[in-house]
């Protein structure tokens, strides 16, 4: 054989021989199960260094090479778990028994998140569900006399706590669970007995002193509460959760100042634990102390920016306090990291909400739900957005889903009981208000709610008996009163009334419901005078008040004085130059004086206003109708004033003036069969308005029926007799050969 031969082929031997490693390596490398294993064991390294969000992207990652892999599915969960993200554990875990039924930690795991979330039924089944597979699951038999206590089946619950012991007398959480039941049955001494018993079969961790030191809390056995907790401190310096107990026991006991000492030293001792470092800004929220919890956030987004957790409460804190640009700033800058982030795509579309862009937060928000359908936040925004857009009935869907996801969404409720009072829905509204009385006894929505159901339903009684209990739940606050004496008004009885109101203002003395209602009741006495010095008392209180400002103008053309009333209404318009309601009214008040040039200025000027508004949102119902009015009355184009009426009844189908705009255009369009319906609508709804008589009288008029027209023109002038709508009536009048 050539030399040559035999050196090229010995070369290509070795060639291959050393080839051979890198194959196997780059195989390995190509080899999925590999590839998913390293992502897996990665993630397993971070997770028990409590890297919970590192861990989470390592199991991600196994799980875009295998998304049945079951083990990642589980840890994924478990990962979202230590980071409060309950439903996107919730999610992970289903998946994990999906793929792995017999994982009974994971059926564990979900049977604990439904009892947590109210859901005892399905907890209970899925004890159950545990307890056949695995008979000697002691935890399932905890969970499973848990679901049985609050579905209200006492006596299981406590025989199923009592087997829990028997199975494993050597186990504390058995002894928790028993003493739990116990409590709830009556059973101090023996409830007391067991929680001991479990703090000397565990002395390691803290899960038995703290739950001794809370029953001793609610004993108020204050002293004994605070040894368990100082005790959990001591044991588990680095846990956050002992430290909050002992705060909370100590605001239980009227002490804020330690309880602030506590939150503050927890801050400075675990600055690396976010939930540590952030009890105390937490703490200021639920207080209500909007100044110092922004303080505190921003101080903690500052110290510790990838704390994305802290980041979203600061934002939504802003939010809360209308600071948007600073909360968008700081929200887009998460979404540039995690553009699918659920609850920063529900952030920005609050943020849009805000700002009043209506069709690009639907879109982002339709985003949110598409990723993370079961998001209550998500859903209310929507609702909000469509609100706003005119599309009430899909609004009202997104709402309700709201509350089906949480059904304590007290905002989403309220969302709820404003529409069914737009739509008149008293049953509907009957239910929410008892929802909302439920969810927060303490405010005042559902009793309110309530109330204006059973009036509306003639139930003065039920009504009065909401208003009273709220009037006793805040003494000090004005709005019981306000709408107490609402109800006396429609009741006849003025003096109760007029004591009610006064009580209101006692309480708030920029009250501008009180005031009105009390302007009211002198002007009903003929006392005019007395009118007009009461609303000039509460002018001196707040000078520049735009809502005070109107209503000593409207209480000064009562008193016939309309150059003052002229000068205060100027002075509004120069205080809120795009306020079209006041410039409309300065121009009514200016055609009354034969000012008309003035007055087409001013007119010309609201309907500016008005389009501004509709330029910027162009099915707002209220911008709409009030600039259709005011091109009817004064020269402009009927057809786009038939135009937006549609739109504002649209948005607005209960609200008796957009009725009686509609059926003022098509009176003007020469649609009087179709006008005179949507008139006797409106006077349905609102018998007391003299214009909406006077325009079905002139309807009638057109109709050729003299006698209607006749009817409706005199009780046009019978409601406000000095009104211009009167004089307008008494010339139509004579026009179909009536006397006034």
């Amino acid at each position: 054989m050539n030399p040559m031969t035999r050196l090229t082929r010995s070369l290509s031997s070795s060639a291959c021989l050393l080839l051979l490693p890198l194959m196997f390596i780059a195989g390995c490398h190509r080899d999925p199960n590999v590839k998913k294993q390293k992502f897996m064991a990665q993630g397993n390294q971070d997770f028990d260094k409590g890297k919970y969000s590192e861990a989470a992207i390592s199991y991600g990652r196994a799980l875009q090479v295998d998304p049945r892999f079951a083990d990642a599915h589980f840890k994924l969960a478990q990962s979202y778990l230590k980071q409060g993200s309950w439903a996107a554990g919730y999610q992970e875990l289903n998946r994990t028994v999906t793929l792995q039924p017999e994982n009974w930690e994971a059926q564990m795991d979900i049977a604990r998140i439904l009892l947590a979330g109210g859901k005892f039924q399905e907890s209970k089944d899925r004890a159950l569900l545990v307890l056949k597979g695995n008979p000697g699951n002691s935890d399932a038999q905890i969970v499973l006399s848990q679901a049985n206590s609050q579905l209200g089946n006492p006596t299981d619950a406590l025989q199923q706590a009592k087997d829990a012991v028997t199975a494993q007398p050597d186990k504390g959480t058995t002894y928790l669970n028993l003493a739990m039941i116990q409590e709830k049955n009556g059973a101090l001494a023996d409830a007391e007995a067991n929680l001991q018993k479990a703090n000397s079969l565990d002395t390691t961790s803290i899960g038995p002193l703290t739950m001794l030191g809370h029953f001793y809390e609610r004993r108020k056995r204050f002293p004994e509460a605070e040894k368990q907790f100082q005790t959990a401190i001591q044991r588990e310096p680095k846990n956050p959760g002992p430290r909050g107990d002992l705060a909370t026991l100590y605001l239980a006991q009227g002490n804020e100042a330690q309880a602030i000492a506590v939150l503050t030293e927890a801050k400075q001792q675990l600055t690396d634990d976010p939930r540590a470092y952030s009890m105390l800004g937490e703490y200021y929220l639920s207080r209500g102390q909007n100044s110092k919890a922004l303080e505190e956030f921003a101080a903690l987004n500052a110290q510790h920016p990838n704390d994305l957790k802290t980041s979203k409460l600061y934002i939504q804190l802003l939010l809360r306090n209308q600071k948007t640009d600073e909360a968008n700033r700081l929200n887009e800058a998460i979404l540039k990291k995690a553009p699918q982030d659920t609850e920063a795509l529900v952030a920005k579309g609050q943020i849009l909400n805000q700002q009043k862009k209506w069709d690009e937060s639907i879109t982002t928000l339709r985003q949110a739900i598409k990723n993370t359908p079961d998001n209550a936040v998500a859903h209310y925004q929507l609702g909000a957005a469509l609100l706003e857009k005119g599309d009430h009935q899909q609004a009202e869907q997104e709402f309700t889903e709201a509350t089906r996801l949480r059904p304590d969404y007290g905002e989403a409720w309220r969302a709820l009981g404003a529409s069914a009072t737009q739509r008149r829905d008293w049953k509907n509204l009957e239910m929410i208000g008892t929802k909302l009385e439920a969810i927060a006894p303490r405010n005042a929505e559902g009793y309110l709610f309530h109330a204006t159901a059973r009036v509306n339903q003639n139930d003065a009684a039920a009504a009065e008996a909401d208003l009273n209990h709220l009037i006793q739940l805040a003494p000090q606050n004005s709005l019981g009163y306000v709408k107490l004496a609402e109800l006396r008004m429609a009741q006849k009885r003025t003096n109760d009334a007029e004591t009610l109101y006064k009580q209101a203002l006692a309480r708030d003395p920029n009250s501008l419901e009180a005031t009105e209602g009390l302007i009211g009741i002198q002007f009903s006495r003929n006392k005019p005078a007395e009118a007009l010095k009461f609303a000039q008392e509460q002018l001196q209180r707040n000078p520049d008040s735009v809502p005070v400002l109107v209503l000593l103008a409207r209480t000064q053309i009562g008193n016939h004085q309309a150059d003052e009333a002229e000068r205060t209404l100027t002075h509004v318009v120069d205080l809120d130059k795009q306020n079209a309601s006041t410039i409309g009214m300065l121009a009514d008040l200016q055609v009354s004086r034969q000012e008309y040039d003035a007055a087409l200025a001013n007119y010309q000027r609201a309907e500016g206003s008005y389009q501004k508004v509709l330029n910027i949102q162009q099915d707002e119902p209220r911008a709409s109708n009030n600039l259709a009015y005011l091109l009817l009355e004064h020269g402009g184009s009927v057809n786009v004033a038939l135009t937006l009426a549609q739109a504002a009844h649209r948005g607005m189908p209960d609200v008796p003036s957009s009725a009686d705009t509609l059926g003022w255009a098509y009176y003007h369009n020469g649609a009087f069969s179709v006008a005179a319906p949507l008139f006797e609508d409106a006077i349905k709804k609102l018998p007391t308005n003299p214009t909406y008589h006077y325009h079905l009288g002139m309807t009638y008029q057109k109709l050729s029926n003299s006698t209607r027209a006749h009817e409706e023109l005199q009780k046009a002038i019978s409601l406000d007799p000095k009104s211009p709508v009167a004089e307008q009536a008494r010339q139509a009048l004579g026009q179909t050969g009536g006397t006034s």
